[in-house]
């Protein structure tokens, strides 16, 4: 059930986000200021421009979420060593994609009413209400925290980490244009740090536990962008153009690996 309803609320974000960018986007080309319409001035385009790679990268680790999750339903009986595999996947990214996804949502929808500017504030543009739709996201089925530690739990099966690592490495073994090599990059030492940071945080449930968060959104950014690098040179190879790859470029600017202790000490004086 869990499975069921974590999938859908990471496709529900990615329409949300999707809704959102639509508004925006046909507001940026009707209302002009400083002599131009807003599509047109370069810092605004720029804003719109990051969104989408949000989006992007949010829509790729949804829907692998929903084909994951139709694979489980639909495969050979447990004892199948595909079945087996996805089911180790499955454990650690469903969780993971509902938890990135949830909180993608909730910072577009908030970016696209000030994309609108007071427009955007007023009830009937459509825009406060998706603002509000997306903050359930993150609470609902389970909170960001609840899910990066339900994370921490699936790594206590064995395969798991491994299987992450596949994953990652299916997504990007199909990357050849090298304006893709850079972005490889990034999501492969983000998820290699993130990796790293586990292993040598389990002796210390204290540590292991206050990273927990960073490392689930280490893991979810990484995982977005290797989907979305391999779906671009899928949309190169097959003719539908290089838009995809500019979102891959983009996410990966973003910043994918937040990995980082931070002092006990300090979130004790903090919250004391």
């Amino acid at each position: 059930m869990l499975a069921v309803t974590r999938t859908w609320n990471a496709v529900l974000a990615a329409s949300g986000m999707r809704r959102a960018l639509a508004l925006a986007g046909d507001y940026a080309k009707r209302r002009s200021a400083f002599g131009a319409l807003l599509a047109d001035k370069p810092l605004h385009a720029d804003t719109l421009a990051a969104l989408e790679a949000e989006y992007a990268g949010a829509f790729c680790l949804a829907f692998r979420s929903v084909e994951l999750l139709g694979r489980l339903e639909h495969s050979e009986p447990a004892g199948d060593a595909q079945r087996e595999l996805d089911e180790r996947l499955s454990r650690v990214l469903i969780p993971i994609a509902k938890l990135v996804t949830a909180k993608q949502a909730v910072a577009v929808a908030s970016e696209a009413i000030e994309a609108c500017g007071g427009a955007g504030y007023v009830e009937d543009t459509g825009l406060p209400r998706l603002l509000a739709d997306a903050q359930v996201l993150p609470i609902w089925e389970g909170t960001t925290n609840v899910l990066s530690l339900d994370t921490l739990r699936a790594l206590g099966k064995g395969g798991t980490l491994e299987a992450l690592h596949g994953e990652l490495e299916r997504s990007l073994g199909a990357a050849r244009d090298p304006r893709l090599a850079a972005p490889s990059e990034a999501a492969r030492a983000a998820l290699r740090h993130a990796i790293g940071w586990v292993r040598e945080a389990m002796p210390e449930p204290a540590r292991l536990e206050a990273g927990a968060r960073r490392f689930a959104m280490t893991v979810g950014r990484s995982l977005e962008l290797a989907l979305l690098i391999g779906h671009a040179q899928w949309c190169l190879d097959h003719g539908f153009g290089p838009r995809t790859a500019a979102a891959a470029r983009r996410f990966a600017l973003h910043g994918v690996d937040q990995i980082g202790d931070a002092g006990l000490d300090d979130t004790r004086l903090l919250v004391g």
